[in-house]
């Protein structure tokens, strides 16, 4: 029983440890693409994804029953800075989707609309002048 414990102790730790990780990958994340840092916003991407995983394959719920309320408002206290990171989170990626295509079909139309032969004006031979 006391082995079982111990082991459940560390489980819950190393829970709350994961869900702390998480929201410090998504603030790294936040913070490399405020830098415009594709590689390092990637990884942190990757490291949010195996967090990810590994949190999924635990239910916390069983984990904690029965334990102290004081660590059970810890984990809840992770969870919600975890939530209020991922809504800025998911605005920060709206807004960079928007402004990445509005950059996209700035270069897209970049040229489109305009002749690129001689202009009219030129061929007339009309020669701008100032009279006084």
């Amino acid at each position: 029983m006391l082995h079982d414990d111990a082991n459940r102790k560390q489980e819950q730790a190393e829970y709350l440890g994961r869900v702390q990780a998480l929201g410090q990958a998504i603030a790294s994340a936040i913070s490399a693409i405020e830098k415009y840092d594709r590689t390092r916003f990637e990884a942190h991407l990757a490291v949010q994804e195996t967090i990810c995983n590994r949190l999924t394959a635990t239910n916390w719920k069983v984990l904690f029953e029965g334990t102290a309320p004081s660590l059970i408002e810890e984990v809840r206290q992770a969870h919600m800075a975890l939530a209020q990171l991922n809504r800025v989170y998911a605005a920060l990626l709206k807004r960079v989707r928007r402004s990445s295509g509005l950059i996209v079909a700035l270069y897209r139309s970049h040229g489109e609309g305009y002749d690129r032969g001689p202009s009219p004006l030129l061929s007339q031979g009309h020669t701008w002048s100032c009279e006084a």
